[in-house]
């Protein structure tokens, strides 16, 4: 499932410029367009909750459906407003899809969940590796942006089919009534949730737009045109890949927060190189290993929040997911500090944002002992 999301979530931010040529976008609306994805989340969060109380099955099925739905939507768009309203429900329908799933692997891999989670973060990133290519073979054979998005959304669709024909853990047993709003409410007073959720809501911003903006910087300020620019932002894709292969073996299965702290610290050096590199290569150093200590940090997060509280992996999530959409919007704000400024002012707000990460980890580690 993670394969099947990152391949498919990446190719908006890919086709930015396309998008804005075609449809007739500015940065700022083209940032909103990408924003919108995690805009859904607003939705989603129920339906990541929901997974601690109903079939998940059913859950990662019906929302892979939608799923490709919103793809075929976004590639029969034509103004900035069917495009939003298509990534927003994309977004939303994306959280059932994969929590659904993801609460599932909680209760199959039991101590386990580092590795599992790293192979699972490593399909994830084969996904995001593979979007460029997939993009730059729709270029060489004149597919278009608007074929890919109703190609994938064929994909997507027919593997919701396949989801349904599967067989997922139920939700876990609970003695006396069940109250999803008080175990929510209980949530989001704990203080580490809070914590953990500001840290998850920053790691977000440093996904699909991050590489978007950086992709636009390395093609109009750069000059490396846009075949070769999407090609040196792979070098981000191919680390995180190697990240998530070893981060099981990297993270401590009883203690992942120890791996918090080194991941941060090498994510905040790193992502100003392949963000500014003076050369080629040093793009694509910086971006292997900005890829590599962001996907050791990614899946060490990741088990703490979902191992928090037993029985409730879905709904720690969904309180995490919650609190993490106040940043939704950051890749509207860099698109107008872009159009304002340029582009390298829009890409240099990223680059802030690792170093607010690693201060708050810090934090994070004192409140542990």
């Amino acid at each position: 499932m993670g394969f099947a999301d990152e391949w498919f979530t990446f190719l908006p931010a890919g086709v930015l410029e396309a998008l804005r040529e075609d449809v007739g976008l500015s940065y700022a609306q083209g940032g909103l367009v990408l924003a919108a994805l995690s805009l859904g989340g607003m939705v989603g969060i129920v339906f990541q909750a929901a997974a601690d109380y109903v079939s998940r099955r059913w859950l990662s099925a019906l929302g892979a459906l939608a799923y490709g739905g919103a793809m075929i939507a976004f590639g029969l768009s034509d103004s900035f407003i069917m495009l939003f309203a298509a990534a927003f429900v994309w977004g939303a329908a994306s959280d059932a899809f994969i929590h659904g799933c993801e609460v599932a692997l909680v209760d199959l891999a039991g101590d386990d969940l580092p590795r599992a989670l790293g192979r699972v973060n490593a399909w994830s990133a084969v996904g995001d590796l593979l979007a460029p290519l997939t993009l730059a073979l729709a270029a060489a054979v004149g597919l278009g942006w608007r074929g890919l998005f109703l190609a994938g959304g064929g994909l997507m669709l027919a593997y919701g089919l396949w989801l349904a024909s599967q067989r997922f853990p139920p939700p876990h047993r609970r003695e006396g009534e069940v109250r999803p709003d008080l175990d929510l409410l209980a949530l989001i007073t704990d203080g580490r949730v809070l914590l953990m959720a500001v840290i998850m809501g920053l790691f977000s911003l440093l996904d699909e737009p991050l590489l978007a903006f950086l992709i636009a910087y390395l093609d109009q300020v750069a000059g490396y045109g846009p075949g070769l620019a999407v090609i040196l932002s792979a070098g981000a894709l191919v680390g995180g890949l190697l990240g998530h292969g070893l981060a099981g073996r990297l993270i401590p299965a009883t203690a992942p927060g120890r791996a918090l702290i080194p991941s941060a610290l090498v994510a905040t050096l790193s992502l100003p190189v392949m963000a500014f590199g003076p050369q080629a290569w040093l793009v694509v150093v910086g971006g292997l290993v900005f890829g590599f200590s962001g996907a050791v940090f990614y899946t060490a997060l990741q088990s703490r929040v979902l191992t928090l509280r037993p029985g409730q992996a879905g709904s720690t999530g969904a309180a995490v997911s919650a609190i993490g959409l106040a940043g939704a919007g950051f890749p509207a704000l860099v698109g107008l500090a872009a159009d304002a400024w340029g582009l390298a002012a829009g890409l240099g707000l990223y680059v802030a944002v690792p170093a607010v990460m690693l201060v708050l980890t810090l934090r994070l580690s004192q409140d542990d002992r």
